[in-house]
């Protein structure tokens, strides 16, 4: 028997073979990864635009896929990469599909064939055509048996696979949503983020703050001691921002010395706290050298902290954290603001 998995992917495939023959859609390897999606169910935005496109009527050309292929899954390297886990995806599907298609008519001619011999028997009168008969119908029988088998077992390798192209498509994804210097969240992994919470706060008013983190006089870090000081700097930050943060809390690196945190359902005196937390462990951290150990001059960083309200979009969310942040610059430096010290 079939695993629910591989009974899953199946029935995946069928749909998406389906649908390209009634719709008269021309299977790349972008519109079967972009059409499996769909049916997969996972990505909402992917599965609203395709309805919208369906429902206006259009016929999905070649253009119209390879437009909504660019636009959910991109062309960059990092997203070329999620995209060939797609493709080698599609390629086991495709086999397991022919594969139930030959099984499918191998079971079609085997009933036929028993028909006919209940047939034969019927008129038969001589022992030794009945036995004749009786000889066939065991040998088909074993003939199917065995190919149910093959089936089986290839069924089983696909599921594997697949299995082992789902580990690789997460670990892409991960490495795809991370900041290679600080191991942190990248920008891109910040907005889905963001956005994610917003939509909740809309739909049912779960709040959530933000607190952005500006390092002070960063420039100085690498004008004194080069680049690779600055790194590690930053290096530095992003250790305590993660060790520093706990649960549910989403610390990012938002760009250059910058880094943000996203709390959710957290108000904004508990943001505040947290910040004020962060800065202190900040300030008594001074990066060193791991190679001779040499301690580098102490480092300090100013913060923002914003909280969501019900006429904000997200860029107004993001700018007062930001406006608290350059407050806390403008007030000197090592210190915590929030909107409500906003004039």
């Amino acid at each position: 028997m079939a695993t629910k998995s591989s009974e899953k992917i199946q029935d995946l495939a069928k749909k998406v073979l389906a649908n390209a023959a009634k719709a008269k859609i021309v299977l790349t390897p972008e519109a079967y990864a972009l059409w499996y999606e769909y049916y997969l169910g996972d990505n909402e935005k992917l599965v609203a635009d395709i309805d919208g496109e369906l429902s206006s009527g259009k016929a999905f050309t070649i253009e119209v896929n390879a437009s909504l292929y660019k636009k959910h899954f991109g062309t960059s390297e990092k997203n070329k990469a999620v995209a060939k886990v797609h493709d080698e995806t599609q390629i086991i599907i495709q086999n397991i599909f022919a594969d139930l298609i030959t099984a499918n008519k191998n079971t079609a001619q085997f009933g036929g064939r028993l028909g006919g011999y209940a047939e034969k028997l019927k008129t038969v009168n001589k022992m030794e055509d009945i036995h004749q008969i009786m000889k066939a119908m065991m040998q088909d029988t074993n003939s199917m048996a065995h190919s149910s088998k093959n089936l089986e077992e290839k069924l089983k390798e696909a599921t594997k696979q697949t299995e082992l192209l789902k580990k690789k498509l997460q670990k892409t994804e991960k490495e795809a949503s991370v900041d290679s210097l600080t191991g942190l969240h990248n920008r891109k992994a910040f907005d889905t983020k963001i956005q994610q919470l917003f939509d909740e706060y809309k739909k049912s008013k779960t709040y959530f703050s933000a607190i952005f983190v500006d390092i002070d006089f960063f420039k100085k870090f690498n004008d004194n001691y080069g680049h690779k000081v600055g790194d590690i700097v930053l290096q530095s930050v992003g250790s305590i921002l993660h060790k520093g943060v706990k649960g549910s809390d989403f610390p990012a690196r938002y760009g250059g010395e910058e880094f943000v945190i996203l709390l959710p359902a957290t108000a904004l005196e508990q943001a505040k706290m947290v910040a004020e937390q962060l800065r202190i462990l900040i300030s008594v951290k001074k990066p060193k050298n791991p190679e001779t150990g040499e301690a580098y001059d102490k480092i300090t960083a100013s913060l923002g902290v914003s909280q969501v309200k019900p006429e904000d979009t997200i860029m107004s969310v993001v700018e007062r954290a930001d406006k608290a942040l350059y407050l806390a610059k403008d007030s000197g430096r090592n210190n915590v603001k929030t909107e409500q010290d906003l004039s």
